[in-house]
């Protein structure tokens, strides 16, 4: 039986928490460094917080194992000509599990997180690409784009 895609819901946080973090492991971070159960609380404290407001999430199920998750975050700024209502999407967390790769789960999930832009309304949508993934992204329209201001950070 092929995984179920649905949006996730206030129910789901655990399985939520579980795409972060394994998410953020598969990107190389050392998630095991950090103090976990500070980690689960402000994950937990977010989710409450912003799931089905301004963040959005589809899973793959296949019966209780997650097979695939991904999130939409919107963004609120201030006006500017790309945004002239103030607002764009950020995908974020796109985690397809091993065993269920090349299904067509993260495509499909990605085809979901647009639907949802577009009845948001919003301008448009960024995203940070693997290699990996990055087919995937191009295939439903993202670009590249060419920095015109590179970006920075500082940490404090």
């Amino acid at each position: 039986m092929a995984p179920a895609i649905r949006p996730a819901r206030i129910e789901d946080v655990p399985l939520l928490i579980k795409a972060r973090l394994d998410f953020l492991s598969a990107l190389d971070y050392p998630v095991l460094l950090y103090d976990l159960t500070k980690a689960n609380h402000q994950l937990v404290a977010f989710l409450s917080e912003h799931l089905e407001r301004d963040l959005f999430a589809w899973i793959a199920l296949e019966g209780e194992t997650l097979a695939a998750a991904g999130f939409l975050q919107v963004i609120q700024v201030m006006w500017q000509p790309a945004a002239p209502e103030g607002r764009f999407g950020r995908i974020i967390n796109i985690l397809t599990w091993p065993e269920f790769r090349h299904q067509g789960l993260a495509r499909d999930i990605m085809r979901a997180l647009i639907q949802k832009a577009r009845d948001l309304d919003l301008a448009y949508i960024d995203l940070d690409a693997s290699p990996e993934g990055q087919p995937l992204y191009e295939s439903l329209g993202f670009n590249l784009l060419q920095a015109k201001h590179p970006p920075m950070r500082l940490y404090l």
